[in-house]
């Protein structure tokens, strides 16, 4: 994936599997492997990228600007 397309995902709001509420992805470090999802109260988590994507663990709710 591009570095224009990661820049995209940054700030889009995505459904994570297993989880009440909607989190918004902060950062995607591919060094790691891993994209950054914030919830509310500031807790952010660290999912294995992009694996979680193509295994459904995370979904995009990607809005239209």
């Amino acid at each position: 994936m591009s570095l224009q397309e990661q820049k995209r995902y940054i700030g889009e709001k995505v459904q994570v599997k297993n989880e009440k509420n909607l989190g918004v992805i902060t950062r995607i470090d591919d060094e790691r492997g891993l994209v950054y999802v914030q919830f509310k109260r500031m807790r952010e988590v660290g999912y294995p990228y992009p694996e979680a994507f193509e295994q459904g663990y995370l979904s995009m709710k990607i809005s239209k600007k």
